[in-house]
């Protein structure tokens, strides 16, 4: 067999089977192995696994394992032959790992160290689709010879009569005849058969044979007719035969079908090139280096197909033989790759090499070979051409890391960037740079002019940006663009001037024009941020923050309030279950008596770190999670339980709402959790009212209206808060089951004053009427615009005029009284003698705190104390510690107290930790 020739052959030349390395076996076409003195499995290649179904590991194990009980003798027989020296060629059945037997040709030579046998070496082939035809070829040695040089498919044999004598299956169904009809089946017909064209041909061919008997056979291609597929092409070689026992000498024929023939011909040819030799695989570039003789000393022909015409010039080259190929840039790395294989490890290394002026991307993977001393003397490669997988690589790095539409580097490429000049430039500026417009093209006029819309802003940003600078795109029409060694305020400054230029500039789409509406925000590197991914967070915080055609510079003054949002996104997750959430209650009152009408119930959580938080800065980070559903059920429950108490107090209950947000409405089936919770606290429906925001409606969801319809079936309010606040439009009252309006605290500020405001105001009252709906305006604080609305017969009343929102106890004492006088809200204006400083966390509840600054205004100072004014909300308690920084110098406080005042700000009093150091904000008022 061609595999054997092959094995002969490298033991003719004296090659120690053991230096074939495992690269080799892992790309040799068939099943190899190796077995120890003992018989038990040590290596083998996928192809084994694949062969027999089982995994690597259970294959390590001793072949008796697998074979079948009755080869088993013969199978260790053979084994033990080759623990003498001898190679063995022998077929045995092997068991599957589905339990089912294979019968495999096993080849087993042994395997020589320092001349002592230590192992066998294993190829295994699957015989068993040619088992019934070898079969049939063992009944006759004759016929067994003929097979052997030309595997047949049909076996016939004739008396020199022309009788037929014995015949295969494969006979009759070369013809179309059953078996038993071949027995009847004459010379005369077997010569029918054959085309007409050929009888004559055939004919003096069988006479050839016939004279000629020390002719040993002949060939012919003839035709035959089967009935169903028409005449046939075949190849037949035919033969006379006559032993001493015999007294008439027989025709035996093998006949062939072309067709197979030639597909096992080729089979065949495959088969002997690739087992041809182990060190000649065409498929495979291998070749082993001396250390010692600085030289290759073998190497296959795949070697020569990527190293073409060059071995001769390099094989004697000292060190490594292709060190003057290989680009200078990758030298380094192919000679750490070498003294790694010195050390006695595996190594793989990828570089490129120059051959006929192209550049081609070899892989290789090295193995090193020790000597008997133990010391590593030569190394084994399997090297590959990886030049086209590079280049594939290549594309399918284009199309992961940029934009398909802009074609620019993507958000992850340029954090990849970004980390590469973080470890080359001292520093760098990013900006993000955002056209603000994408989304209402995308919705308005459609994709096509969407992405079109992003390749003429990609190139007008690119035409107007220094060649140094890096340009991505991170989502939407919203880019990145980094600049080096450029952090001074008038540089940026000066660049971001250039770029809001562009807004001046029409961007024209067809038929369509616009002028983009540019934003810009920027970081520093290392001054806001020293991570990529921290940098693009910092820029974007300044883009939230720029207006439209304007730009924004990030400053630390931010990270508290990030610090803040930080700690209370982990912490609201436990909210509920640590009992940190309440309620208060604002009252509803008639505007002439005074008397309540209803309360709106307002959720506050106290938090124990921060203190008190407002719901604005909780409630959007709820709905970032499933938290807002579980918040929304709260408030009901909390809401229903409160009623329920009232109720048996005695109290003169009055109707409650709670806001609901549309997202709640959209999730799960709220109006049933609202009746159900009612049910279990005895509490009636007209007693609860549900406030939705004028904007959440502007959902247009199926689901809210859904949910809103079926509130307003069971007898729950529903009210439609901040009223003008939005898109205000009668359709939402048409469609949705509002029953009362909230006129939103924005036209209440200027309702006395302003003529539009008493408008629009007069308007919605006079359409409520008309509707049958109810009005409650809200954010009423003086006086003046009580009066005002009582002119226009607004009969609800919701503000500081009043009331604000009290605890559960104050609200009940409100409700015994029934009536709240009103009396107007005193703003504390903000001190016109202020200093502009800044404040940072130094320590939280015994934690120190990294975070940067916020500006605040010094308002006053004295010997123990100093106040100051600023939108941010920080806890009050011993816990905190902060750090005030006055004209460059710290001074380390704690808050004493902290007022919300009406238009936004916070007066904070702080204590010194060392009142020493009054005296500095002493003189910086002074000298104010």
């Amino acid at each position: 067999m061609p595999f054997m020739k092959g094995l002969h052959t490298l033991l003719k030349r004296g090659q120690d089977v053991s230096t074939i390395d495992e690269h080799f076996m892992e790309n040799h076409p068939d099943a190899i192995y190796t077995l120890d003195i003992l018989g038990r499995v040590t290596r083998l290649n996928d192809k084994t696994s694949l062969l027999l179904g089982y995994t690597r590991d259970a294959l390590m194990n001793h072949f008796k394992h697998f074979v079948h009980p009755d080869d088993q003798d013969s199978t260790v027989f053979h084994f033990q032959q080759v623990m003498q020296g001898k190679s063995e060629t022998y077929t045995v059945r092997i068991r599957h790992s589905k339990g089912h037997y294979l019968e495999m040709m096993i080849v087993n030579i042994p395997i020589f160290a320092n001349g002592l046998i230590v192992g066998a070496y294993g190829i295994a082939r699957d015989l068993t689709t040619n088992r019934l035809m070898r079969q049939q070829m063992d009944s006759i040695q004759f016929d067994q010879q003929l097979v052997e040089t030309l595997p047949g498919i049909a076996l016939a044999a004739f008396n020199e009569h022309g009788n037929l004598l014995r015949s295969s299956d494969s006979f009759a169904e070369l013809f179309g005849v059953r078996p038993e009809q071949l027995k009847h089946l004459s010379k005369q017909e077997f010569l029918q058969r054959i085309h007409p064209a050929d009888q004559q041909e055939f004919r003096e061919y069988l006479d050839l044979l016939k004279t000629n008997r020390c002719l040993p056979s002949l060939d012919i291609e003839t035709r035959v007719l089967h009935p169903q597929h028409g005449y046939q092409d075949i190849f037949c070689r035919c033969a006379f035969r006559q032993d001493d026992r015999q007294q008439q000498a027989e025709l035996a024929c093998v006949i062939y079908n072309l067709s197979e023939h030639k597909s096992l011909d080729k089979q065949l040819h495959d088969e002997k090139e690739k087992f041809l030799t182990f060190q000649q695989v065409s498929t495979s570039a291998i070749y082993r280096y001396d250390i010692d003789q600085k030289k290759i000393d073998f190497h296959t022909r795949g070697f020569e197909n990527i190293f073409e015409g060059l071995l001769h010039r390099h094989q004697q080259v000292d060190g490594l033989w292709i060190e003057d190929l290989i680009l200078p840039e990758d030298r380094s790395k192919v000679e750490a790759s070498y003294h790694r294989v010195l050390a006695n490890h595996e190594s793989e290394v990828s570089y490129r090499i120059r051959h006929d002026e192209m550049i081609h991307w070899i892989l290789e993977n090295r193995t090193p070979i020790r000597g008997a001393d133990g010391v590593v003397s030569a190394f084994q490669s399997v090297i590959q051409d990886i030049t086209q997988l590079k280049q594939q690589e290549e594309k399918i790095f284009q199309l992961a890391m940029h934009d398909r539409v802009t074609g620019l580097p993507n958000r992850t490429l340029v954090l990849e960037q970004m980390n590469q000049w973080i470890a080359t430039y001292p520093t760098f500026s990013v900006l993000t740079v955002s056209y603000n417009a994408l989304q209402d093209i995308n919705h308005d006029f459609g994709y096509p002019i969407g992405d079109k819309w992003l390749s003429k802003t990609a190139t007008q940003l690119l035409h107007h940006l220094p060649t140094a600078s890096y340009f991505g795109h991170l989502y939407g029409d919203e880019y990145i663009v980094l600049f080096p060694n450029v952090v001074e305020e008038c540089s940026i400054n000066k660049i971001c001037e250039q770029l809001i230029e562009l807004s001046k500039q029409k961007i024209v789409i067809d038929s369509y024009e616009w002028y983009p509406s540019i934003g810009i925000g920027v970081s520093r590197f290392p001054e806001d941020a020293d991570s990529a991914e921290d940098l693009v967070k910092t820029a974007s915080i300044a883009l939230g923050r720029a207006r439209v055609n304007e730009y924004s510079v990030y400053s630390s003054t931010f990270n508290i309030e990030t610090y803040r949002r930080h700690q209370l996104q982990k912490s609201i997750r436990t909210a509920i279950r640590r009992n940190e959430l309440f309620l208060e209650y604002q009252p509803k009152v008639n505007a002439w008596s005074g008397t309540i009408v209803g309360a709106e119930a307002l959720i506050r959580w106290q938090h124990p770190d921060w203190g008190r938080i407002p719901p604005n800065d909780f409630i959007p980070l709820s709905e970032e999670s499933e938290m807002h559903i579980l918040i929304a059920d709260w408030v009901l429950e909390e809401t229903c339980r409160n009623i329920n108490q009232w109720i048996l107090a005695d109290l003169p209950i009055v109707p409650v709402s709670i806001n609901v947000s549309p997202k709640r409405l959209i999730h799960g089936n709220f109006a049933e959790t609202c009746q159900e919770t009612l049910q279990r606290f005895g509490v009636s429906p007209s007693m609860l009212e549900i406030e939705i925001l004028e904007t959440d409606v502007l959902f247009d969801n199926s689901k809210i209206q859904q949910s809103l319809q079926m509130l307003s079936q069971m007898g729950i309010k529903i009210a439609l808060d901040d009223f003008g606040k939005g898109y205000s439009s009668i359709s939402y009252l048409q469609q949705y089951p509002i029953d009362t309006i909230k006129i939103d605290r924005q036209f209440a500020t200027t309702l006395v004053q302003d003529k539009k405001t008493q408008s629009v105001v007069r308007s919605v009252l006079f359409m409520a009427k008309e509707f049958g709906m109810d009005v409650v305006a809200e954010g009423v604080e003086t006086m003046g615009q009580l009066h005002f609305l009582r002119g226009l017969e607004c009969t609800t009343i919701q503000g500081y005029l009043f009331s604000k929102p009290l605890p559960k106890a104050d609200f009940e004492q409100a409700m015994r009284r029934r009536q709240i006088a009103a009396t107007e809200a005193m703003t504390s204006p903000i001190s016109t003698r202020t200093i502009d400083a800044s404040i940072t966390i130094q320590r939280l509840n015994g934690q120190d705190i990294h975070v940067g600054r916020t500006n605040i205004a010094v308002s006053k100072g004295t010997m123990h104390s100093v106040s100051f004014y600023s939108p941010l909300h920080l806890p009050v308690h011993e816990g905190i510690e902060l750090v005030l920084i006055l004209k460059q110098q710290p001074i380390p406080v704690r808050p004493l107290q902290a007022i919300e005042l009406d238009n936004g700000q916070i007066e904070y009093e702080c204590q010194y930790l060392d009142v020493k150091q009054s005296h500095f904000v002493f003189e910086a008022l002074q000298s104010s």
